[in-house]
């Protein structure tokens, strides 16, 4: 806040009068607290107020040529920030008021004026200028404010509307994506169970392993496919869950038998730990089997030939809370990538490990199997932390919500429990 007394910053301070001896003497009461400058004609006043940063101006009515209202009225015209105040003989109060709307005044003072009156009326006059220029930059400010609000609202609502269209191209895409995908992989299917219906056992061994790479190539790019749109339809929300209870036991049972194949070819092993107040889980089973499937593939792809991988069901230190763990000794990852491995379509950037196959070591898929975990699941109101040594294997572990409706129904709480084993 500035002020205008003392020796440190001086307001401007303009008297005009036809008369030399009122000048000296309001000079003279006010040359300890402001700059005074004088003017004895209109002229001179302008001029000085051209060349001085005057905030102040105080005038008499009776002047030549021009009255102090006529003054202060095109004073305002050309500074409306100066501060008008007009001191005057009249007798008639209605001309003074009606000389002071003209003028727009500040204030009016009566001649003849006492010192300590006067005093009073300038430093309010000063008080007035200082108020008024804060509102002045306050309002600037503000205008600011607002413009930058309106482009920025102007900004947000283009990029919504953009948003909304890139939603509607890409529910289009998934619709026509998936059939035509799903078409041609299913007469694809077809005509192969065609082929051995007809030939029988008549196929020779190289057609049969023919059909065998066909059958097996039309999964694998089903199974993008559904993962594909699995990461593009599911929107994270508890809506999009088919919430039953699921035997914890019976569950492994049926990864066990779905991995069998890939770990016979691999050599490899899966040790199963299902504790035994590990009964049941509230969750989407098939959500949970594709999350689990593709934590415990990754394993299998990153582990050597002939080594165990464990899954170890459990209650973590929340009884509410189970915790799905897979180890593996596998290559492990790369400070690097692990900052990243949850990323949609994210599988390293070296393309010489790249590979659609389900199960060859070392292989990096399109990118998608780890960021459906997490999606699935966040949706069960759970999260899934990462433990991992390049060269020496990771350790994936998932907490979920025994109950996943009571994250709603306990609110806060059931945050809170979670987010004591989140990791830092």
């Amino acid at each position: 806040m500035t002020s205008f007394t003392g020796a440190q910053s001086r307001g401007t301070f303009l008297v005009v009068d036809d008369e030399p001896d009122i000048l000296d003497a309001i000079a003279r009461l006010f040359r300890k607290e402001y700059t005074v400058l004088t003017a004895q004609s209109v002229e001179e006043a302008l001029k000085l107020i051209a060349a001085h940063d005057v905030q102040v101006v105080m005038t008499d009515q009776r002047m030549p040529k021009m009255s102090g209202i006529e003054f202060l009225a095109e004073l305002r015209e050309e500074h409306p920030e100066i501060v008008r105040v007009l001191f005057t003989g009249y007798s008639n109060i209605s001309d003074v008021i009606d000389a002071i709307n003209e003028g727009h005044v500040y204030r009016y003072i009566s001649k003849p004026w006492k010192p300590v009156e006067l005093r009073l009326f300038v430093a309010q006059a000063f008080e007035y200028y200082r108020a008024q220029r804060e509102r002045r930059e306050l309002l600037s400010q503000l205008r600011e404010a607002n413009e930058q609000l309106e482009e920025q609202n102007a900004l947000l609502s283009a990029a919504n509307e953009e948003l909304k269209l890139l939603d509607r191209v890409k529910n289009v895409f998934m619709e026509v994506v998936s059939h035509e995908l799903n078409t041609p992989i299913a007469i694809v299917f077809g005509y192969t169970f065609l082929l051995r219906k007809e030939l029988g056992d008549d196929l020779s061994s190289v057609a049969s392993k023919a059909l065998s790479g066909i059958d097996s190539s039309a999964v694998r790019l089903k199974n993008i496919s559904n993962r594909i749109f699995k990461m593009l339809g599911d929107d994270g929300s508890g809506e999009a869950l088919d919430l039953e209870w699921v035997d914890v036991r019976k569950f492994v049972d049926s990864l066990q038998d779905q991995l069998e194949p890939f770990l016979q070819k691999r050599h490899q092993r899966l040790e199963t730990i299902v504790a035994p107040e590990a009964q049941s889980i509230l969750a989407d089973e098939d959500k949970l089997n594709d999350m689990c499937l593709n934590l415990l593939m990754n394993a299998i792809k990153f582990s050597y030939d002939e080594q165990v991988i464990t899954l170890d069901i459990g209650l973590s230190d929340d009884p509410e809370v189970l915790a799905l763990t897979v180890r593996d000794s596998g290559v492990g990852i790369s400070d690097d990538d692990i900052a990243q491995i949850f990323d949609v379509f994210f599988s390293t950037f070296n393309t010489g490990h790249h590979s659609s196959g389900q199960f060859e070591f070392n292989k990096r898929g399109i990118g998608l199997g780890l960021a459906v975990a997490k999606r699935f699941a966040e949706m069960h109101g759970g999260y899934i932390k990462v433990d991992s040594e390049e060269g020496r294997g990771s350790l994936f572990t998932v907490y979920l919500p025994v109950r996943p409706e009571q994250q709603t129904l306990r609110g806060s709480v059931q945050t809170r429990q979670l987010a004591q084993h989140a990791p830092h």
